[in-house]
């Protein structure tokens, strides 16, 4: 994979922007395998659907709490669109409930907020070597 493709899906603005700077942060001190990535921002889950099934990213960060839409569902629908996709929650929600659906669900690991870069650096190490992982068993 050159370039991941990460879709960012949040009601706030401020938090998809404090998720792609952590991210890029990462990879300017060179914590990441991967050198750049391809970004696409989703404040809707109509947004979301669309820039998903346009793009099929690689990774998607998802918020629970959606203004039209429950991020748990949009989950299910992206996993059954593209199951090898990497998908982290995102809540400020993080109740057991909801962490526990969401790892059932196909989530590859929750993230609660107010979220720190070591919770990014967690989370995209995991999705490192699950693509590691995946690219070992001949998996698209």
């Amino acid at each position: 994979m050159k370039e991941p493709k990460i879709l960012l899906v949040d009601d706030v603005d401020y938090s998809r922007q404090l998720l792609r700077n952590n991210i890029m942060a990462l990879t300017n001190v060179k914590l990441l395998k991967y050198k750049t990535f391809n970004f696409f921002n989703a404040s809707t889950a109509a947004d979301a659907k669309a820039l998903f099934t346009l793009h099929q990213p690689d990774i998607v960060f998802l918020d629970i709490e959606l203004p039209d839409y429950s991020g748990l569902e949009l989950l299910a629908q992206f996993k059954q669109q593209k199951p090898a996709c990497f998908i982290a929650m995102v809540s400020g929600a993080s109740t057991l409930e909801n962490v526990t659906q969401s790892i059932k669900m196909g989530a590859a690991t929750f993230i609660a907020k107010p979220f720190t870069g070591d919770k990014i650096l967690a989370a995209m190490r995991l999705m490192e070597k699950q693509f590691q992982t995946q690219t070992s068993l001949g998996a698209p």
